[in-house]
């Protein structure tokens, strides 16, 4: 997906993440004043579902909405002054063509959230997460869908739209990477054992980047936890300057998504995520490890 960007201290914040960050402020804002949403609705003059919608970022951001909202919050000049740049940027559509064309809706969200991510917290159990697939497991995780597939170029253009989320992962503002992975996902095998273990060296390359860490949770931890066999990942929505970081939880099922951005709801999945790390390996172990299981490949 190309969207309109707003570069600010390195950070790339695109439309679905200028809409989240400015629900956010706002939210912030109304609430340091002591107001509630059917305050903010009848100064502007809307519904109290618009203001809400807007706090959560689910709805177009009116550029005078956002100012009113803030002035009566009682915001500062060069904080309104900021957010309405972002306001600007918020409004201008994005494309979703080429490649990024074939992502299904229900995913686009996620891809938009993780282009604008500056941190990308990932547990995942069985399967390589995608962004740190080599292409081969990519193709042979797909490899049905593409035999069976109306128009194989559909099936095709996922693969290269992966290929480009990677390039990303790998550029030069890249987001900072932390996995927690199941030893289940060394010994998955997808493909053949030539693609296994060169997505296992892959793994403990890619390890060695500075953005990059990975850790893997051995059947034989001391401790046991329970949020593995499920996966989720952590988004850290970088912000331009103007607004506080947000954090947002994705959890992946078979055809849809969840998202959470709820205070309470993060902490807990961020509690899970220190019991997750602790009990794994630590990154040197976990890089011996992954080549030590990419050897039995040969």
């Amino acid at each position: 997906m190309v969207t309109t960007e707003l570069e600010a201290n390195h950070v790339s914040t695109n439309q679905t993440v200028c809409r989240l960050l400015i629900g956010n402020e706002l939210r912030r804002a109304r609430e340091a004043k002591g107001l509630n949403q059917d305050d903010a609705a009848k100064h502007i003059g809307v519904k109290v579902t618009k203001v809400s919608r807007l706090e959560l970022g689910q709805t177009r951001v009116s550029v005078p909405e956002v100012k009113m909202l803030l002035e009566y919050y009682g915001d500062e000049q060069d904080h309104i002054d900021g957010l309405l740049t972002l306001a600007r940027g918020a409004n201008q559509r994005g494309r979703w063509d080429g490649y990024r064309a074939s992502i299904p809706e229900w995913f686009r969200m996620y891809v938009d959230l993780e282009s604008g991510a500056e941190e990308i917290k990932w547990v995942q159990a069985e399967l390589v997460p995608g962004l740190l697939q080599i292409e081969d497991y990519t193709r042979a995780m797909l490899a049905e869908a593409l035999a069976a597939a109306p128009d194989p170029d559909v099936v095709e253009n996922q693969i290269q739209a992966r290929i480009e989320r990677q390039r990303m992962f790998l550029g030069a503002h890249a987001p900072a990477g932390a996995f927690v992975l199941s030893e289940s996902c060394l010994h998955r095998e997808v493909g053949n054992r030539d693609v296994m273990g060169a997505q296992l060296h892959h793994l403990a390359d890619t390890a060695q980047r500075k953005n990059v860490q990975i850790q893997v949770l051995p059947y034989k931890t001391q401790t046991y936890v329970v949020g593995v066999p499920f996966g989720f990942t952590m988004l850290t929505l970088g912000a331009p300057g103007i607004a506080s970081p947000l954090d947002v939880v994705y959890v992946e099922t078979f055809e849809n998504a969840t998202y959470f951005d709820d205070k309470d709801v993060v902490r807990s999945y961020g509690h899970q995520w220190r019991r997750m790390t602790a009990a794994a390996l630590g990154p040197a172990e976990s890089v011996d490890f992954i080549r030590k299981a990419a050897e039995q490949y040969k």
